[in-house]
């Protein structure tokens, strides 16, 4: 009997799971495709391009709908069994609450191990390979990272800024350039036009401007000169661009877990960049570990939540990831100023909706209401009512 009801209950869940983890997905993707829309718009890079760097961030999303779809495939699998009396006929059946829980367990633990399996291998390298092909557009192309009206400091000790850039996106105009690559005589650039140049051979970037000054100073400022030009050439080594990129500095979220290890264990000082390393290394495994929780978070929320249907469920599972959201957001942000030890700032909101997730099934195996999902239910009531007369007027 508890075989075949399990099997009942594992497929209603794989169902909505895949549906819940597709959709989310879809979501996020398609929020990055329109802030990579500029690059094929304006920048005219590649589709292809494209589509490589949206794959890139495919493991980034998968980390966070993962969690995500395991709570809402439970939530609303248990709401669709309680509104349909099905719950109340297993337990005339004799089955009790912590009989329908190995189904649960199956999906949370498969999706926690898949999500692992994400975070720790393929999110690092997609990072990885999304900023290097990044950097590699970058030495192609300059001129994409240039924004009209924001300063540029892509190169070593030289500051870009322009006041406008033409539909073609290569000429600039009202050009202003620091340069303060030698520190002993500065200059300073105002130019009426500008365009940038590439030479691949010579791996040398060559920012041509035309009608300008240009404004030197001596570091104790006991000298100054002032230079007026037609054209001059501004010759910059690509291999500045990619600087940050090449010394060997990758950003935390770059790292697997024996580089992220190696730097925390070399890092003397426990200061902020130490916290930040610490706190990768942890949400590799508490964010997945979030699947074990939330799933169990949704059978009581599902059997004691009085309203049905999808809307309700998706409601319900969205308010609950928010919190979960918001809780591991400001445990980060308390973690990486050093106010607390940043392990507990990236598992205390598993442990509180863990706790929480157990005392719920407590009461629910009991057949005693909970008051907060109560107060949800009155919540929920009041804004269907709302909706009703607003839309009974209309």
């Amino acid at each position: 009997m508890c075989r075949i009801v399990h099997r009942y209950i594992l497929k209603e869940l794989c169902v909505i799971f895949g549906l819940s983890l597709t959709t989310f997905t879809f979501i996020l993707l398609v929020t990055k495709l329109f802030a990579l829309t500029d690059l094929v718009v304006n920048k005219r890079i590649s589709p292809d391009i494209i589509a490589l760097l949206i794959a890139y961030t495919i493991p980034y999303f998968f980390v966070f709908t993962f969690p995500m779809s395991t709570l809402l495939a439970v939530l609303m699998t248990f709401l669709r069994l309680s509104h349909d009396n099905e719950i109340t006929a297993m337990k005339a059946a004799g089955i009790n609450l912590y009989q329908l829980l190995p189904p649960v367990l199956i999906l949370s633990i498969s999706a926690y191990l898949i999500d692992s399996f994400i975070a720790i291998h393929l999110l690092p390298k997609g990072n990885r390979a999304f900023n290097d092909l990044v950097y590699r557009i970058a030495k192609e192309r300059a001129y994409i990272g240039i924004k009209p009206r924001i300063f540029n400091d892509d190169f070593k000790d030289i500051v870009l800024y322009v006041n406008k850039i033409d539909p073609s996106g290569k000429v600039l105009e009202g050009v202003f350039i620091s340069d303060q690559r030698d520190p002993a005589f500065s200059s300073t650039i105002i130019a009426k036009k500008g365009v940038i140049l590439t030479d691949k051979e010579n791996k040398v970037l060559v920012l041509r401007v035309f009608q300008g000054t240009i404004h030197h100073d001596s570091e104790d400022l006991s000298t100054s000169s002032t230079t007026y030009f037609k054209t001059y050439d501004l010759v910059l080594n690509l291999e500045q661009l990619g600087q940050k990129r090449r010394t060997g500095e990758i950003g935390e979220s770059e790292m697997d877990i024996s580089e992220l290890w190696a730097k925390i264990r070399s890092r003397k000082n426990h200061d902020v960049k130490y916290n930040l390393m610490l706190m990768e290394l942890h949400k590799k495994f508490s964010i997945p570990f979030a699947c074990l929780v939330l799933g169990l978070i949704g059978v009581p929320l599902g059997i004691q939540t009085r309203a049905s249907g999808p809307h309700a469920g998706v409601s319900l599972g969205l308010i609950i990831f928010l919190l979960y959201y918001i809780l591991i957001s400001a445990a980060s942000s308390l973690g990486e100023s050093g106010l607390y030890p940043p392990v507990i700032g990236m598992w205390l909101p598993n442990i509180l909706l863990g706790i929480l997730a157990v005392f719920m099934l407590k009461k629910t195996a009991e057949e005693t209401e909970i008051r907060l999902i109560n107060y949800f239910n009155l919540l929920l009531h009041f804004i269907r009512r709302r909706l009703r007369s607003l839309f009974r007027y209309r």
